[in-house]
């Protein structure tokens, strides 16, 4: 097993053009990777940083005020993959469950405002148990994740 994580950090109020949001649940093992990347950004420059449980419609006012918005998430993929979120193939269904896609279209349609160009950036993740630390896989995507993302934000600054 990898390194724990520390509790959960929160929303952060800073007007920023980049948010970043972290999500899933930090007590089910690599499921708190998304907080975990989310807490690495609270204190750069430029950027707001979100690390929380789930989405929820909330996160709307946030995504209007970025130009660019990474929702960071744990998944069962194999390495950390970066992809645009594109609206147009989405389709809603009625759920409790709220998406990257539903909370674009939700600030689509209350706000008529250009979108900010979005993307997910999934962590490998292979255990979902009850847990506070890593699998080595994901500490591993962790920190890609985290360089990954500091290399965007040093293109965008």
């Amino acid at each position: 097993m990898g390194q724990s994580f520390g509790k959960f950090a929160g929303i952060v109020n800073v007007m920023a053009p980049i948010l970043v949001i972290g999500y899933g649940n930090t007590l089910r093992s690599d499921d708190g990777a998304g907080p975990k990347v989310a807490e690495a950004f609270s204190a750069q420059e430029n950027v707001r940083a979100i690390a929380t449980h789930q989405l929820t419609p909330e996160l709307a006012e946030d995504l209007i005020q970025a130009k660019q918005v990474y929702f960071v998430d744990a998944a069962p993929v194999k390495q950390v993959t970066l992809q645009r979120i594109h609206l147009q193939d989405y389709q809603e269904t009625f759920s409790h469950f709220v998406t990257p896609q539903g909370l674009l279209k939700l600030i689509k349609h209350l706000y008529q405002r250009p979108l900010p160009e979005a993307y997910f950036l999934l962590i490998p993740a292979e255990n979902f148990t009850i847990g506070e630390t890593f699998s080595d896989l994901t500490q591993a995507g962790v920190l890609k994740a985290i360089a990954l993302l500091q290399a965007r934000i040093k293109l965008c600054g």
